[in-house]
């Protein structure tokens, strides 16, 4: 087989980082911005709880104790259990928070000379949603069954979907139900949390909306 230039390697990591929709940035020891994945570009473009300060990610909303840099530091401190996670929740005024986990990434023995950096990701609850498809294919559901999981795995109250497709609660009920067999669920707890375990790397492949499924 071909040995894969460092180049390539690059490459395809980089494609593989923007097919997910959770925010990745790699940062280093003083916030500098080295790279950004698609949806880190688009978190920043719309949303004012992370931003750049010229070539600085720096955190606008409120982390309570925390902040942005004490989670860096931390990562990236020799001494400290780099299993150990490193999360923020920043506060949004009338809105979910983003959620942040800083994760460290150090050089091989082999190049000791490249500075340690960390990964930040940011999960914004408001913009993740489960592709219908991705759920159809895994649990064999049909596009409506998808959708009712879809708005489930959202936080969205059953009446509050009923309303949403205009279909009777009855209706709603019934589709739970074969949720709960399909996904081998009992409760709407474990339903959602199941829904939540499906592969996020696919979360930016395009939806297709009940009505033009064939």
């Amino acid at each position: 087989m071909q040995a894969f230039t460092s180049f390539a390697v690059a490459t395809y990591l980089d494609a593989a980082l923007n097919r997910m929709d959770i925010a990745v940035f790699l940062v280093d020891a003083e916030l500098r911005l080295l790279h950004a994945n698609d949806a880190a570009a688009e978190l920043l473009e719309r949303d004012t709880a992370l931003r750049l300060h010229g070539d600085k990610l720096l955190q606008d909303a409120m982390g309570g104790d925390k902040s942005l840099a004490q989670l860096v530091s931390a990562a990236l401190d020799i001494g400290h259990d780099s299993n150990a996670p490193q999360a923020l929740c920043l506060h949004r005024s009338g809105r979910q928070p983003l959620l942040l986990t800083v994760l460290p990434v150090r050089a091989s023995p082999d190049l000791p000379a490249l500075p340690a950096c960390a990964i930040v990701m940011a999960s914004d609850p408001e913009t993740h949603r489960l592709p219908r498809e991705l759920l159809m294919q895994l649990f064999d559901l049909t596009p409506a069954e998808a959708g009712i999981a879809q708005a489930l795995a959202h936080g969205e109250a059953l009446e509050d979907i009923a309303c949403a497709l205009d279909i009777s609660m009855h209706t709603v009920k019934t589709h739970l139900q074969k949720l709960f067999r399909k996904t081998g669920t009992r409760r709407q707890g474990e339903l959602v949390a199941i829904l939540h375990g499906a592969p996020a790397v696919l979360s930016r492949l395009s939806d297709v909306p009940p009505h033009s499924a064939a």
